[in-house]
């Protein structure tokens, strides 16, 4: 029972950290991601102390070195712009707060569980991921329920969509979630790929419940979800694909037909007594629903995305952007035409990147998940196609917006680091 009870506060801190929120009375500036950045900074000390071992890896180096580029960067093409919008000036700062955040995660986990694994950090991950889905779910179901999971919130329920009346969970909501399930998904798919059905089957029958949750459940609170789904099944046709050229229609591929046949009965069950869940399939799978009813795949917001299409007009912004990224008319040296929404009216990740600080800047940011990648491979060489994949997500994320998978990656840079620096570990 104490197990059980450490594995769920580990599951909530967990939480905490991959899907942050404002603290009530703490204002906007504190959150839960912060909190656990100073306990990290202060593991981490207290690790080096104790280990003797004041020595910074060079793969913490060169990412560290990247980021503050970035961050040099947009401060130069704010100066040059006249600008005050420092969204990015201090990037270095949060690529730190993340990685101190997924310190006290990992450190937290090797003390409960006295090892540290890809597949110990992915199942907690995944149960999050889950819990946060059926919490979501009860919400929109029991209102009581929901009003009280709203009343843990502090500043900035807003962005929550809460109303909106759209469906959310504690701290996930809209796109940034919906880029985060897809990351958790592939990582569920990759360790169910990796899963041998004929000895565990029941720990393949979990992942693929959990599989199944995240992406119907996943998909109302952000359809960008669907990226996840995807990618999720194409790595887990390469992985699962043999030397021969065919599929191997084993023990495996029998549960997941199964699963996949109970998913679409249940769904199907719900969708014809829940009026509620009806509306919520239906704005979640509006591309499925709009092929199956019209024979062609359209997403409203992804109508709306074309329109944001806005190109730059000048080299100059092509090259170091206008040093605009949040909604300029809330800056006081903003003087052109009062638009809603973000700068130049688009929403596009990518586009963003470039008006705030140019090619330049986002070839930077390019770089920067190249390098986190490229040093989990390093390291765990055995997950190759599973980093590979998470950086594709995140740069097919930035195609709709612009936030990034960074908190993802952090727990396993963290295990990047201690490989590179044992003493951190030996401490457990």
């Amino acid at each position: 029972m104490v197990r059980l009870l450490l594995y769920i506060f580990v599951g909530l801190i967990t939480s905490f950290f991959l899907f942050p929120f404002n603290l009530p009375g703490l204002g906007m500036e504190v959150n839960t991601k912060m909190i656990l950045a100073v306990v990290g900074a202060g593991w981490l000390i207290i690790d080096k102390v104790s280990g003797k071992d004041l020595s910074v890896s060079k793969d913490f180096f060169y990412l560290s070195l990247l980021s503050v580029v970035i961050s040099v960067w947009a401060l130069f093409t704010t100066v040059f712009n006249q600008t005050s919008d420092g969204a990015f000036v201090t990037y270095f700062v949060s690529v730190w707060v993340w990685l101190g955040a997924a310190y006290a995660v990992v450190r937290l986990i090797q003390k409960v569980h006295g090892d540290i694994s890809i597949e110990i950090i992915g199942n907690y991950l995944i149960a999050v991921c889950v819990v946060q889905c059926i919490v979501a779910y009860l919400m929109s179901v029991f209102p009581v329920f929901g009003s009280f999971v709203d009343s843990l919130m502090g500043e900035g329920l807003d962005f929550m969509s809460a109303t909106e009346n759209r469906m959310h969970g504690l701290g996930a909501a809209l796109d940034p979630a919906g880029l985060r399930f897809s990351a958790i998904l592939v990582i569920c798919t990759f360790l169910t790929a990796k899963t041998d059905f004929n000895i565990n089957t029941g720990k393949g029958v979990i992942y693929l419940t959990a599989f199944v949750i995240i992406s119907l459940i996943g998909n109302i609170i952000a359809r960008s979800t669907t990226i996840g789904m995807i990618s999720g099944v194409v790595l887990f046709c390469l992985i699962r694909w043999p030397r021969k050229g065919y599929l191997v229609f084993g023990r495996s591929w029998s549960i997941i037909g199964a699963g996949l046949i109970a998913t679409i009965l249940l769904a199907s069950w719900l969708y014809r007594i829940d009026p509620g869940f009806r509306n919520n399939f239906r704005f979640g799978f509006e591309g499925f629903v709009s092929l199956a009813e019209t024979g062609r795949w359209k997403v409203h917001s992804n109508e709306i995305l074309k329109g944001m299409v806005v190109w730059p007009e000048s080299l100059k912004t092509w090259i170091i952007g206008d040093g605009f990224f949040e909604s300029p008319q809330d800056l006081p040296d903003y003087f052109g035409q009062i638009r809603s929404g973000f700068y130049m009216q688009t929403d596009i990740g990518y586009l963003r990147y470039v008006f705030y600080f140019g090619i330049v800047g986002l070839l930077g940011m390019v770089v920067v998940f190249i390098q986190m990648t490229t040093t989990c491979v390093k390291w765990f060489r055995e997950y190759k196609w599973l980093f590979l994949m998470l950086l594709l997500i995140n740069l097919i994320g930035w195609i709709k917006v612009s936030s990034d998978i960074i908190m993802v990656f952090a727990p396993f840079l963290i295990m990047a680091y201690q490989k590179a620096a044992p003493c951190t570990s030996s401490t457990t």
